[in-house]
């Protein structure tokens, strides 16, 4: 590796290293095939989601019958 001094005020020629070090580590995870990192909290997430959706299905079956039963007694109220 080189090393090579830089003029603190010049910012363009600071962030080049930084910027050839992140797509040399981008490369060789690629070349890796290392699976994409996930944040720790991603599975709860995913988790407290799935029983969310499947609190509400519960509650729209349950509803479908109520409707079906609230729409006959309008029929009825209605046709006396």
């Amino acid at each position: 590796m080189i090393e090579i001094g830089n003029n603190p005020n010049d910012i363009k020629a600071a962030e080049n290293p930084i910027k050839k070090k992140k797509e040399d580590i981008s490369a060789l995870k690629k070349q890796l095939k290392l699976p994409p990192s996930e944040h720790p909290q991603t599975k709860e997430v995913l988790e407290s989601q799935t029983q969310q959706h499947e609190k509400m299905d519960l509650i729209l079956q349950l509803n479908a019958p109520l409707k079906e039963m609230e729409n006959e007694w309008d029929n009825l109220i209605y046709l006396k």
